[in-house]
């Protein structure tokens, strides 16, 4: 579960929540621009940056705010910082928006074999949609550090939206489920259960490996 940090929202987060009530299937076009149109900033998302996290968690994640069926993270981003490749737990739909140049890419799961889609970065102040079959692993891999704004959902009262996500792990040949940050090794506690047989192509593999192999020398700074 991501960290929440109780403070008083900004009128154009107070905005959005109020919206963000009513929604159990939004429309794409309807949540990206009820996103688009509070014009949020990076300044009303520094009070929760997580400037400081830890090197062994590979971004900064904390909840803003959540509703039964709807949740508002913040999420930090220095340079070098990657998600794994994950999707989304129960969120059935979303939209996330970008405060930086974000590196983004798409995958998709054949049987066991996980395949690259595309690259679909972010420009600054962009906002992209997610679904509930979004696979996909966001990073910094500029000079500057930025924030991103994620907005999680579902159609139905849900204890926890982002619960039971699934990370790809292709160090291990595995597919991981955890209830909090999706990051390069997570640590035993934070793993829910492993299922072996993943696959990739090598290329791939590498990709990953050298990411996996940047936050381990990160982490020993």
């Amino acid at each position: 579960m991501a960290l929440q940090v109780s403070l008083a929202l900004p009128f154009k987060l107070r905005s959005l929540t109020a919206q963000l009530r009513s929604l159990k299937k939004p429309l794409k076009e309807h949540l990206l621009g009820l996103v688009d149109t509070c014009r949020l900033t990076a300044d009303d998302l520094e009070p929760w940056a997580h400037w400081d996290h830890p090197p062994s968690e590979s971004y900064g994640r904390r909840l803003v705010w959540r509703d039964s069926n709807v949740e508002l993270m913040v999420m930090t981003w220095l340079p070098g910082d990657h998600s794994a490749i994950h999707d989304h737990g129960s969120a059935e739909w979303g939209a996330v928006q970008c405060f930086g140049a974000a590196s983004h890419r798409r995958f998709r799961l054949e049987g066991q074999q996980l395949i690259s889609q595309k690259n679909l970065p972010y420009a600054p102040g962009q906002i992209q949609w997610v679904d509930g079959s979004l696979i996909h692993q966001m990073g910094n891999s500029g000079t500057v550090p930025f924030l991103s704004l994620h907005v999680y959902g579902t159609s139905r009262d849900c204890a926890d939206i982002t619960a039971a996500a699934r990370i790809f792990n292709l160090e291990s040949g595995c597919i991981e489920t955890t209830n909090g940050g999706v990051f390069f090794d997570l640590p035993e506690s934070a793993v829910l259960s492993r299922h072996y047989g993943l696959t990739a192509d090598p290329e791939l593999k590498r990709e990953q490996f050298e990411l996996l192999q940047q936050r381990r020398r990160s982490a020993l700074k």
